[in-house]
C-alpha cells in the first residue's frame, strides 16, 4: 500500500507555503536565488567530529540563500561515513548551515565550486550523546512492552527523506496510508473530497489517529504532521491497532537525554 493522490494533492499548499518560507529566508543572505546560476554543481565533502576526528552519519547541510530552478531547497544528509554529495548547487560563496542531533549548529561560508572536496567539523555536546543513547533504550523498552506491532522511522531516514513535512513522509510508506474517513461521503460529481485524516495501515481498517507531539496530545490532527518538516524530527512511532503516531522532535530529544525525564505510559 502506497501513499493516496489525495494526501498530496491536499499538501499542496503546505508545500507551497513551506517553500514560501525558505525563499524570503533566502533573500535575507547577501547572494540572492535569483542572481545564482540555476545549473549548478556537485557540493561533495565529509563532516567529521572535531572531538574524536571520527566520521558524522545524519548530519543536514543545507545551502542558505539559494534555490534550485524547480524552487526545491537545496540540502543534503551525510552517509554512514560522513560523506555528502549535494547536486546541482549554484557555485560561489554560500552559508552552509551543518546540523545535527548532540553537536552544536555550524554556519560556515564557503565557496562552493566544482570538483571540490569539502571537509567541516562540528563540536559535539558529550553529555547529549551519551543521554541520547539511554533515552533511546528506554523508548525502544515501552515500545516492546506493548501488544501491538510498532513501526519505528528513524532520524537518519527522515532526514533523508525529500519530503518537507511528517505527514507526506508516512503517506509514502509502504503499507501505510492517509485517507479520508468517510471514503464514501463524497462520492457525487463535483462534491470536494474530504480530507484525508484517517490513517491505515497493513492489516488495520481506516481510523482517525491520536497524535502525540514530543509525548504531549496534539489535537491538530493530519493537518499539524504536515507543518513538521522531517528535518526537525528524531523518531516517529506508528503504533498499528492502536492507531497512535508519536513524534519527538530533534530539540525535545536533547532535551531528555540531558535532564533524564521519565517517560509517559503509552496508553491505547
Amino acid at each position: 500500500m502506497r501513499g493516496t493522490p489525495g494526501i498530496a494533492s491536499w499538501m499542496a499548499c503546505n508545500a507551497r507555503a513551506w517553500l514560501v518560507v525558505a525563499s524570503l529566508c533566502a533573500s535575507a543572505v547577501s547572494v540572492s536565488a535569483q542572481e545564482r546560476p540555476t545549473v549548478g554543481v556537485s557540493f561533495t565533502g565529509q563532516v567529521l567530529d572535531t572531538y574524536w576526528g571520527r566520521p558524522v552519519e545524519g548530519a543536514v547541510l543545507r545551502v542558505r540563500g539559494a534555490v534550485r530552478q524547480d524552487s526545491t531547497v537545496i540540502m543534503g544528509v551525510t552517509d554512514a561515513t560522513g560523506h555528502f554529495n549535494i547536486e546541482r548547487v549554484p557555485p560561489g560563496p554560500s552559508e552552509v548551515e551543518v546540523t545535527r542531533i548532540g553537536y552544536a549548529d555550524l554556519i560556515q561560508v564557503l565557496d562552493i565550486q566544482a570538483g571540490q572536496f569539502v571537509e567541516v567539523a562540528v563540536i559535539p555536546k558529550p553529555v547529549v550523546l551519551e543521554g541520547i543513547e539511554v533515552y533511546v533504550d528506554r523508548l525502544e523498552a515501552r515500545v516492546r512492552a506493548l501488544p501491538h506491532i510498532v513501526e519505528t522511522y528513524e532520524e537518519t531516514a527522515l532526514r533523508a527523506a525529500p519530503d518537507l513535512d511528517v505527514a507526506r513522509y508516512l503517506d509514502s510508506q509502504p503499507g501505510f496510508a492517509f485517507v479520508p474517513c468517510f471514503e464514501g461521503a463524497a462520492s457525487s460529481v463535483g462534491a470536494v473530497r474530504p480530507a484525508p485524516e484517517c490513517m491505515r495501515t497493513r492489516g488495520t481498517l481506516a481510523e482517525r489517529p491520536r497524535i502525540f507531539i514530543d509525548d504531549a496530545p496534539a489535537f491538530g490532527g493530519v493537518r499539524e504532521l504536515a507543518s513538521i518538516p522531517t528535518t526537525e524530527v528524531y523518531r516517529v512511532e506508528v503504533i498499528r491497532g492502536c492507531a497512535q503516531i508519536r513524534i519527538y522532535t530533534v530539540t525535545y530529544t536533547e532535551e531528555t537525554a540531558v535532564r533524564r525525564r521519565p517517560l509517559v505510559p503509552i496508553i491505547c
